[in-house]
């Protein structure tokens, strides 16, 4: 696959895996909706305010999550990403949310808060709650999703 994708998912409930450092426990944790895009090297992640399916004049927040930058680029630190040349689209989604959600989460990136609070402090809360994201803890991005479209 050449190129690059730019997927949506719902808000959903995740297992996040952190590095001891944090002090947080391996966990099911709710998660907004996300907008993402990859290429075969590089993944993007951002954060939706509602449930609904994105526009090009949606504005895009900074997802909530450790090892980001604050453009939306993931770092991957060790993980060793193989994406086949010859990835059909579901494969290749497949294989970045599986990168992504399989890797341990381990630090802020470049000082970037991707969250108005504390980040370890908002998982703690939200642990064993079975409530939503609270969608209002997000950053702004200064983005939409046409600024993904190339």
């Amino acid at each position: 696959m050449n190129g690059s994708v730019v997927w949506y998912t719902k808000p959903q409930t995740r297992k996040l895996y952190f590095s001891e450092s944090l002090g947080l426990a391996i966990q099911e944790l709710p998660l907004p909706a996300l907008v993402w895009t990859a290429d075969k090297s590089r993944l993007h992640v951002f954060a939706l305010q509602f449930k609904g399916k994105p526009r090009l004049s949606t504005p895009l927040y900074n997802a909530p999550f450790f090892n980001l930058y604050h453009n939306g680029n993931v770092c991957m630190g060790s993980v060793d990403v193989r994406i086949s040349q010859s990835a059909a689209l579901k494969e290749f989604i497949t294989a970045w949310e599986g990168y992504f959600f399989g890797s341990y989460f381990s630090h802020l990136t470049g000082g970037h808060n991707p969250v108005k609070g504390n980040l370890i402090s908002l998982y703690q809360r939200l642990a064993n709650t079975g409530c939503p994201f609270p969608v209002e803890e997000l950053v702004p991005n200064n983005k939409q999703l046409k600024h993904l479209l190339r």
